[in-house]
Order: C-alpha cells, then structure tokens, then sequence
C-alpha cells in the first residue's frame, strides 16, 4: 500500500502538460521539417518518391501483410477501410517521414552544438544569458537560416564571432543580419563551401537589361539594371574588379542591342582595349575627353527628359510603350525609339582627385555631371557603373555613393575602406581569392564569386561585333592608276559645284 502510494505521488508530481507537449513537438517535427523543405525545394523528392514506388509495390503485392503474419503479427495489419487507407499513405510517405526524422535530428544536435559554440566563444550579455534558439528553416538546397533571440548583444557582437560560431557548428556563415522588429538575429549559413572559381556560361542567354554579379554556394546571381540602374565596384589590384567589369560589358553588349556605351578608362584605356573598334563602343583613354564626353551626356540626359514630358511619361519604360500605342497614327506623335545608355569609369579617383593636367574647373564640372547622372539617369535610360580602387573619403563622392543602388566590394586592406564601401568591416574578412567579394543590395549582403571572363573569351565572344578594319586600295597597272585618277577628278568638281 506504502508502494502504491508513493507510486501515486511520483505521479502527482509529473508535469503532464511540458510531457504531452514534448510528445506532440516529437510527433509534429518531423512534418513540420519536410513541410520546410517542400517549401524551399531543400527535400531530395526524387529519393522520396523511389521509396514510395518501393513501398507501394509491397502494399498492391500484399507482401507486408505476408512479412507480418510469419511473424506472428497479423493481427496488426489493419483491415477497417479508413485505417488501412491511412496505414497505405503513411506507408509509401515513408521516405518523407525518414527525411523529416533525420531532419528534427540534426536540428536537435544543433542546438546542442550552439550552446556549447556560444561558451566557447563566450557569447553572452552581462547577465550571463546566452542566445537562445528560435527556428532553423532551409533557405534553399544549399543555404538554410537560423534565428537566434539576441540576448540584447550587438549585431557586432555576432560579428566578431563569426569564425568560432562557423568552426563550433561546422559550417560557414555567408551573412548576420539583424531583425530589429523581432529583436532577433538571422544567421545565414551552408554546410557547402564557396566556389574558388566561377565561369561565366551561356553569355547570350541571361537576357535583356541582366548581368551577372556571380555565384553563391547555391545558384548564380542575376540582377537586372530595372531593379539596379547604377553599380559601384570596389577592389585592390588583382581582386577582380576589371574581370567583372569585362565581363558585365560584354554580357550587355551580346545581350542588348539597344545598348550603347561610354567606357572611361583612366588608365590609357589598357583596361578596355577589348571593346575597341565596336560600333556601339566609345573607349574614353585620358581625362580630357572624358570631360567632354559626360558634358555631351549631361546633354543627352536634358534632352531625353524634355522628351519624356512632352509625351507624359516618367520614365523610358512608359515612354517605349507608346511606340507600339495604336492610338498614336501620325508621325509627328509617335515617339522615336530611345536606346539605353551605359557609362562605365574605371578609376573614377583619378578623375576626381589628380586632375591629371585639367583645370580644377573642369574636374568639378565632371563630378557635378556624374552627380547628376547618377541621380537622373535611371528615369532616362541612362546608367551608370563607378569603379575604384582607393575608396576613401575624399575620391568617392557622397552623393554619388548614395545613388549607387548596387555595390560590389572585393577584398579591402582594412575596415576603414570596407567601412566605407559597404557600412562595414566584412570585406576585410574576405578570403584572399580573386573574384571573391561582397553584394550588397539595400541592406542584404551576399559574399559572391565573380565570373572570370579572360580577354581571348571576349574577343572570341565579340568577334561578330568588331568592325573590320578598311583595306587599302591595291593598284597593280597604270591603267588602273588612272581611272582612280579619274574618279577622284569627278568627285572633286561635284563638291566645287
């Protein structure tokens, strides 16, 4: 009876609720997790479905039904028509249910490992509370997020965690942002390393107004001059940034016939000579034309703002609708096609700062136009591309950092120039392999390997688009020399006339 009674009393004092709450969290995880990976495309579905063709063979066969009764458990198969249609599903799911088990799992052994990873690199608030853990959801094949509470720790504190966190979890961290909504703090990892080396495929197929930033653990980055009309490129000779630039001109050149270009290089146009002799190309190789050739674009940008009101559009898109407007008959309505136009300066330091000979006068009439551009050119068609090596201060203008909507910073020398690129020092943290660097785009941030392009694949790829060189007039009898003779004769007394 005593027995009895403390059996009782041992019961009394279980927590029933916390202990059918941890059965359901048990029974519920796992559908929870292939519901996840469903979501992101994470699930490997083509394993799930082999197990179910497997296991629904067994059922039709009635094998399983066999495989019990000569275990003396027949009495188990069930034969109620609703239990045994539920029995069936569960059965030829099984391979979901054994990716959603393994699943739960492994997010059972992160915890673990996250709790023993923030002792070890002593992440913790003055109370001594570590984070602690909210989800852990997949992102993608390749890349999942986690999300911590933040403890009231910095989003810096994170920061200077980053490689114990990546070694205690064994994996490798691409980005910490902070959700001050929330007040929590997503990790953004992959238990895939990135690629050292990415090359640049199927150029004439990324499409119209798309170039490619690079590739990520998981997929290639495409973003569109819609949704970015201006780019800032930073790097330290031998990063990669005249790769990608190589590469971003001629994946616009092959894509966009509608594209013209203005390539400033301030280097004596070493850096674009592959683009020379393209009838769409202007290569800019000194300080003095580069004046005047953003003085004729300043022009161009008035112009094609004029126009853009005179029909009532606000930007090219609208206006390049009204080209095919049925309503719109006469010839003096209709609107002329309005190309993009896309300005490329490398080395923009060197026209800010050296002057290179120019008068001071001429310099800030280049930065107020460039200025300009970058703040008006997206509604025109007009786009712009800055690239730098030195981004201080005092040779990357302000106000046209701001209109750079897209950045792409490769490895910096020290945090104040990451600072100033990007707002922060993950730069500096770049592994030193060229092509590796940091997209930033608003406030997301994605390390990328930039595709390498060589400069024999772009005069391969540009080869169609190469203007043939003219050649000379062979002249092998003195018949021949005087009919030229001629000719030229009556084509000097048509212009006297």
């Amino acid at each position: 009876m005593l027995e009895k009674n403390r059996y009782l009393d041992d019961l009394s004092k279980v927590d029933w609720g916390d202990r059918i709450y941890k059965i359901l969290a048990f029974l519920t995880r796992p559908i929870i997790e292939v519901f996840h990976g469903i979501r992101a495309k994470s699930i490997p579905l083509h394993y799930c479905f082999i197990w179910g063709n497997i296991f629904g063979l067994i059922i039709i066969t009635h094998f399983d039904r066999k495989i019990l009764k000569s275990m003396g458990l027949g009495g188990l198969y069930p034969t109620n028509s609703t239990l045994h249609a539920l029995y069936c599903v569960s059965i030829m799911t099984f391979g979901f249910w054994i990716w959603g088990l393994r699943q739960t799992y492994l997010r059972r052994k992160l915890v673990e490992q996250l709790t023993e990873a923030f002792k070890n690199s002593r992440l913790q608030n003055v109370l001594g509370k570590y984070p602690s853990f909210i989800c852990d959801n997949p992102i993608d094949e390749f890349t999942r997020k986690l999300r911590l509470t933040r403890a009231n720790l910095s989003v810096q504190d994170f920061e200077k965690s980053k490689g114990k966190l990546e070694s205690g979890l064994g994996v490798y961290v691409d980005e910490i942002r902070e959700q001050r909504e929330s007040g929590t703090i997503d990790i953004i990892y992959s238990q895939t390393p990135m690629p050292d080396f990415s090359v640049l495929e199927n150029v004439t197929e990324i499409g119209k107004l798309n170039f490619v930033i690079g590739r990520t653990r998981s997929k290639q980055l495409v973003v569109s001059f819609k949704n970015v009309p201006h780019l800032l490129v930073a790097g330290l000779t031998g990063g990669g940034k005249s790769t990608f630039l190589r590469a971003l001109i001629t994946i616009v050149l092959l894509n966009n016939k509608d594209f013209e270009f203005t390539l400033i290089d301030l280097k004596g146009g070493l850096e674009f000579q592959t683009f020379e002799n393209i009838d769409r190309v202007k290569v800019i190789p000194s300080i003095e034309r580069a004046v005047q050739v953003l003085e004729n674009l300043q022009n161009m940008l008035i112009e094609r703002m004029k126009t853009l009101k005179d029909f009532g559009c606000k930007d090219l898109e609208a206006y390049s609708k009204l080209i095919n407007n049925p309503n719109i008959k006469t010839a003096k309505e209709k609107p002329s096609p309005l190309g993009r136009h896309l300005l490329v300066v490398d080395e923009i330091a060197e026209l800010f700062l050296s002057g290179g000979g120019v008068d001071n006068k001429k310099i800030q009439t280049a930065r107020r136009i460039i200025s300009q551009l970058a703040r008006q050119g997206r509604a025109v068609g007009l786009h712009l591309v800055a690239a730098t090596q030195r981004p201080d201060s005092r040779s990357l203008d302000p106000q046209v950092k701001s209109c750079l909507g897209g950045i792409l910073c490769f490895q910096m020398l020290n945090d104040s120039s990451s600072i100033t690129v990007l707002g922060n020092g993950r730069a500096t943290d770049l592994a030193a392999i060229p092509g590796r660097a940091i997209w930033k785009c608003g406030t997301e941030m994605t390390e990328v390997q930039v595709p390498f392009l060589g400069t024999d694949q772009a005069d391969e790829l540009l080869k169609e688009l190469k203007m043939k060189p003219k050649e000379p007039v062979k002249i092998t009898s003195l018949e021949e020399t005087n009919k030229i003779s001629d000719k030229s004769l009556v084509q000097t007394d048509k212009l006297e006339c």
